[in-house]
């Protein structure tokens, strides 16, 4: 597991402070996601640069091609090899599976759970298009290529207009963003970790996010916690 941090490894840039009330944090440095403990936080982003290797791998033999890939694994030891099946032993392909386990290790012990799922998809079209929350306690996104998953701040959202209370419409239309309310978007290879309503003492305070519009492809992991 990385002991250095994003900054250090990746040469990160500077995030903006968090404004005083928000219920993001955007950070740079790993000891700062603890943040995601503190009960006003909804969404901790980590700050990461593209890294070219891993760039290169998912552009040329995940992007091509359709797939969802979905795995359970202990974390101390996960077998990952289906995430990269076929593809030819390469440097990218390696720095591709190390970056995957870095982000389980690092999951794992901030959630504290003995079992990861794991889900690598690429995708055409926006699957979750409109802002929501999950029941679950945390989960982890990151998007190798391809634009960010989108979230709201708490005090941005009308969270009676989430669900079946947008009646149908979308977001730009149900009244679900107050007025003035603009999103926040993740970055390729950002770390975003979105609290659930089954995070202890959250229900009501779940990270309300989206997938982004458009119809361009992407390729997504997702981490879930389970017991």
């Amino acid at each position: 597991m990385m002991t250095t941090t994003i900054a250090e490894e990746r040469g990160e840039l500077a995030s903006p402070p968090a404004k005083m009330g928000s219920s993001t944090r955007l950070v740079t440095e790993l000891a700062d996601l603890a943040e995601l403990a503190s009960p006003e936080v909804s969404v901790c982003v980590l700050r990461r640069r593209i890294d070219p290797d891993v760039e290169g791998f998912v552009r040329g033999w995940l992007l091509p091609q359709p797939f969802v890939e979905t795995l359970l694994v202990d974390p101390g030891a996960p077998d990952l090899s289906a995430l990269a099946a076929g593809a030819p032993p390469s440097p990218g392909r390696e720095a591709f599976l190390q970056d995957v386990r870095w982000l389980i290790s690092l999951f794992s012990d901030l959630a504290g759970c003995p079992r990861v799922g794991v889900r690598l998809a690429r995708l055409t079209r926006p699957m979750c298009p409109r802002l929501h929350v999950d029941r679950v306690a945390v989960r982890l996104v990151t998007t190798y290529v391809g634009p960010g998953t989108e979230w709201a701040e708490h005090a941005a959202v009308r969270r009676d207009r989430l669900g079946h209370g947008a009646s149908g419409l979308p977001d730009e239309g149900s009244g679900v963003l107050r007025a003035g309310a603009r999103l926040g978007r993740m970055a390729p290879f950002d770390v975003g970790l979105l609290k659930g309503e089954a995070w202890p003492g959250n229900r009501g305070r779940g990270a309300v996010h989206r997938s982004p519009p458009g119809t361009g492809s992407r390729v997504v992991l997702t981490l879930d916690a389970l017991a």
